[in-house]
């Protein structure tokens, strides 16, 4: 293991104080200077390495630590999907979520297995990770995420919406938006869901939630049917004896 991120830290010390402000200039000299103990700029050892040596570089530091900026940017560079892919398999949390950042940022991400993904980590970075390059194209896994969704918890089921919200219609997807909205929970999220789908059918459902709505929920809902196409009178509902209202109010007046 080369452990780039202490070459670069003995390098900055060499150099004495170095300005956050120069760092980005100080690598670029470090990578193309000779280290005396190697013989060998950084850049001649990473060019002297193989793809399966700069993975088997990553899979190291990941073991102890986060990955050095170096390994990831060359890996970025190379662009080794067949031998990242594998790496979405480990135990390790650091690797994997490295291999999916990297496989994403390559515009290279399995779809299929980072929605298999979804259900199965526990780690909160990479799922968010999973949702945001789902999101990209949902499409591509909804029929794999449906499924999913039958038997799902209600946290996964939320995700799975959030993430179908943003593609094509479907009687299937509308039906689960629909499902998680009559739950009761966080109606201003699953409204704000509803509005990205685009159906105008759901204006129907969001209308009569209206009467009963606390005023945070009221605001969010009527949003929502507004970006359907529908409008909501001003006075349709008096909050004046809301509590909501009133502390929103006097927050807003400075009180």
């Amino acid at each position: 293991m080369y452990n780039f991120d202490k070459m670069f830290s003995d390098f900055i010390k060499s150099k004495g104080h170095v300005h956050e402000d120069e760092l980005n200039e100080v690598y670029e000299e470090w990578l193309s200077a000779k280290d005396d103990k190697l013989g060998r700029s950084p850049s001649e050892i990473l060019d002297e390495m193989t793809d399966a040596q700069l993975i088997a570089e990553l899979e190291e530091e990941c073991e102890s630590a986060d990955p050095s900026l170096t390994v990831m940017e060359n890996l970025e560079k190379r662009a080794p999907v067949q031998l990242l892919i594998p790496l979405l398999y480990e135990d390790n949390e650091t690797l994997v979520y490295c291999a999916a950042e990297l496989l994403r940022n390559l515009d290279k991400a399995p779809l299929d297995i980072f929605a298999d993904m979804l259900t199965e980590t526990n780690d909160e970075e990479l799922f968010e990770l999973l949702i945001a390059t789902l999101k990209e194209d949902p499409d591509a896994v909804r029929e794999k995420l449906l499924r999913k969704a039958e038997n799902a918890d209600m946290r996964i089921k939320t995700v799975i919406g959030e993430i179908l919200a943003e593609g094509g219609r479907d009687e299937r997807v509308f039906g689960l938006l629909s499902e998680l909205f009559a739950s009761g929970d966080n109606l201003p999220l699953y409204s704000g869901y509803l509005a990205r789908y685009g159906d105008e059918r759901a204006a129907a459902m969001l209308y009569r939630a209206l009467d009963s709505a606390r005023y945070g929920d009221y605001i969010e809902i009527r949003n929502a049917i507004e970006v359907l196409g529908g409008v909501v009178d001003d006075s349709y509902r008096d909050f004046s004896e809301d509590p909501d209202y009133i502390r929103l109010k006097e927050k807003k007046d400075g009180k």
